[in-house]
């Protein structure tokens, strides 16, 4: 009886210490979750389309906001937390993005004033073309009040006596120097030398390239 007397209170004590993001997961369904996350995409603290998951990524991200909007950086998804972030008015963006997958297809959009409508696009784009829809990867950048943004994308392919192996290395930059550059210095930290690889595209959210 002792012994059961302990790990009750031992599981009391836990619930009282408990991280606040795992207590603060519970307070949003999943429609809302995606929401926040829609939010921070577009105010270009997360790079990834909204799934309604909360992982470490979007945590980061709110942390972000939080930062730049000068709230306590808790890290935490609370309902009150989301109903700033709703309020939230990221500005106005000229969006891109590119989709590639490692059989070398690929999809370039722009001018879109949503940033993950342009994600969506690219990639469903990619997956339409490529033969491995699954290995389609995105990336995203946009016009805004703080300046430009690009994206680039690279295709490195090694050819052997049996098989092929290629890759995509998608990389942003608030120049299309930096992207491109950050893009080969990806695809060789990858050990793909220069002469394996070539710029497929690189732009900007007005579709200057």
């Amino acid at each position: 009886m002792e012994s059961r007397r302990v790990s009750v209170a031992a599981f009391c004590l836990a619930l009282l210490v408990m991280p606040e993001r795992s207590v603060a997961q519970s307070e949003l369904n999943q429609t809302e979750v995606s929401q926040a996350q829609a939010k921070l995409f577009e105010g270009n603290f997360l790079s990834r389309i909204p799934d309604g998951k909360i992982d470490q990524r979007t945590l980061d991200a709110l942390r972000a906001w939080q930062k730049q909007t000068k709230r306590p950086q808790t890290s935490a998804l609370t309902k009150k937390e989301f109903n700033q972030l709703m309020r939230f008015d990221p500005g106005k963006h000229a969006w891109e993005a590119i989709s590639g997958s490692i059989d070398g297809s690929w999809t370039a959009v722009w001018g879109h004033r949503s940033g993950v409508e342009a994600a969506q696009k690219a990639l469903a784009g990619c997956q339409k073309k490529s033969s491995r829809p699954d290995d389609c990867s995105y990336i995203s950048n946009s016009i805004d009040r703080s300046g430009p943004g690009w994206s680039a994308a690279v295709f490195c392919e090694q050819r052997g006596l049996f098989r092929k192996k290629g890759q995509m290395f998608l990389h942003n930059g608030v120049s299309r120097k930096s992207a491109i550059d950050q893009a080969f210095a990806a695809a060789n930290a990858a050990k793909f030398p220069s002469s394996q690889c070539s710029l497929v595209k690189a732009l900007d959210g007005n579709g200057s390239q």
